[in-house]
């Protein structure tokens, strides 16, 4: 009975340092995101395109470029229209590596085409895409090294969704609003919601930090 306890007890201490972890993390975040930018990566089907080119059913391949620009183009709309927390910025997800690698030419306009007049100004970005939402988990339950951290599982939870990233491709955590469902691909509603549900948890975190500071003081 009192090993069965101290288990409990364990895990509920764990559950809560794990929280604070991640909160810590997520105020951080969204403070520099707030001076900072959100690149959004848009997919292509260059692999699948070519695979039906190859096999000569170039209808399909032409109809699921139209439909990928098509789908593309209603995302920088959404985000052009509907978010204005932070500046937005646009590449496809094959160009990540050289975004990360301080490239230009590499950033898209209105009209998914390459725009060399577009560079990014801000030190400091998220990366956002259309996705899936992956389970987080803990990285070691066993030891105390890791029982405090958590990792992005390969398990999905929720489709159809705009999600957040970090520069290393990991998906954000809560309280971070890292996602928002996509319903019928309506991703005007999506991306309001999202700006939304930034501009609310910087307020409330920036408020929380605010009344940490004075009762320290």
């Amino acid at each position: 009975m009192k090993s069965t306890f101290l288990s409990i007890l364990f895990c509920l201490s764990a559950a809560t340092s794990i929280a604070q972890y991640n909160r810590t993390i997520a105020y951080q975040q969204i403070k520099d995101l707030k001076t900072g930018a959100l690149v959004v990566r848009l997919k292509t089907n260059d692999k699948s395109v070519l695979a039906y080119r190859q096999s000569g059913r170039n209808e399909i391949a032409d109809r699921m470029i139209a439909d990928r620009a098509t789908m593309n183009r209603k995302i920088i709309s959404a985000f052009r229209s509907f978010l204005d927390f932070c500046p937005v910025y646009f590449i496809y997800t094959k160009n990540t590596d050289d975004l990360k690698a301080g490239k230009n030419g590499i950033f898209l306009n209105d009209t998914l085409a390459v725009d060399t007049s577009i560079y990014i100004k801000e030190s400091f970005y998220l990366l956002a895409e259309y996705g899936s939402v992956m389970a987080n988990e803990r990285v070691d339950e066993y030891h105390y090294k890791g029982v405090y951290t958590t990792q992005e599982s390969s398990s999905v939870v929720g489709q159809s969704a705009l999600v957040m990233l970090d520069t290393s491709n990991a998906q954000l955590k809560e309280p971070f609003p890292f996602y928002e469902t996509v319903y019928l691909d309506n991703y005007n509603k999506a991306v309001e919601k999202f700006n939304r549900g930034l501009h609310k948890f910087y307020i409330n975190s920036t408020m929380k930090q605010e009344i940490k500071k004075l009762k320290k003081g």
